[in-house]
Parts: structure tokens; sequence; C-alpha cells
């Protein structure tokens, strides 16, 4: 009779172990599982790829060759909110075009934004207008800071680079952003 009272406590034991075990699991669970739909879907945000491509962009355009009109500062400072940089005459000059061209090709630009530094207005207009621009920009620029504080380069813009991908021949956008330094 003693041998079955220990053999039910042991089994008892086991139970309350297995619950608690079980309990822990599903919370762990129900914590990670989101993080990491979060994570696929910001897998394409900023990553080391379009940081290098966004770097060069610009350099591009803090060269004395990009032609930084009151046009184009008008537009980003006023209603319009941003200048979408096309490499043309407009915006280049001479053989930057050319070099433009070749950086937006090797690598998969789609759009280039110039903003002001605070991502605030720029936020605005694409949440306001959404059919104007791709859904995953939006998404993107909701998940920015709106960089309220002064940049410590005193850089008073900021691009947005849309870059078009394909990965196992499905495709998809890249962003990335990069403060601009010009006056």
């Amino acid at each position: 009779m003693q041998k079955q009272k220990r053999n039910g406590f042991a089994l008892a034991e086991t139970v309350v172990v297995s619950v608690f075990v079980m309990a822990i699991f599903s919370m762990i669970y129900t914590n990670f599982y989101p993080l990491m739909g979060e994570y696929e879907r910001r897998e394409t945000y900023d990553d080391v790829d379009s940081k290098y491509a966004s770097y060069w962009i610009k350099r591009l355009i803090q060269s004395d060759d990009f032609i930084f009109s009151t046009t184009t500062k008008n537009n980003i400072n006023g209603s319009t909110a941003y200048q979408k940089i096309t490499c043309n005459n407009t915006y280049f000059k001479g053989d930057k075009i050319n070099l433009c061209n070749q950086l937006y090709q090797s690598f998969g630009v789609k759009n280039v934004y110039l903003i002001t530094y605070n991502t605030q207005k720029f936020r605005t207009k694409v949440t306001s207008n959404p059919s104007s621009f791709s859904a995953g920009l939006e998404e993107y620029v909701l998940y920015l800071p709106n960089y309220s504080s002064p940049s410590l380069n005193n850089a008073k813009y900021r691009i947005i680079v849309e870059y078009q991908r394909t990965k196992d021949d499905n495709d998809y956008y890249a962003y990335s952003t990069i403060e601009v330094k010009r006056e």
C-alpha cells in the first residue's frame, strides 16, 4: 500500500511540473512569435546593402555637380514636403548624369526622395496621399523616428531611397535613409 502512495505522489508531481513547463513555453511562444513576424516584416529596412547604396547616392547629391535649385528647396520645405530626385539635367551637371544612372541601375534604385531632416512633414504627406506612394514606403516612413533633434553633422536634409530587389524569384522593395548635408 505504501508503494502506491509514493507512485501517486510522483505522478501528481510530474503533472504539476509538466503544467508549469507548458505554461512557461506558452508564455515564451506568445511573446516571441509576434517579434519574429515584426522582424520579418522589417528585414528590408536599412539593411547593409541599402545603406551602402544610399551612402553613394548621398555623396552624389552632396557634390557640387548636384543642382540644388530654389524650386527644389521650396518643394522640400513647402507643402510638397519632398523632391523626387531623378538622373537628368534638372538635378545633375555633365557626366554626373551618367554616374547617377549607373548608381541607380546597379543598386536597383526605384525612387529617391529628398526631404527635410525631420521626417514629420514627409510622413504626413505619405499617409495623407497613400495612392501616390507604395504601401511599403508608407510602412517604412511610419517606422522611422521623427529625427526631431538637430543633426550632429548640421545636416538639414535626408534622403529616403526605395530599392527594387528580387529574392527567390519574388520582387520586393527595400528602404534606407541617410542624412544629407547641403546648404
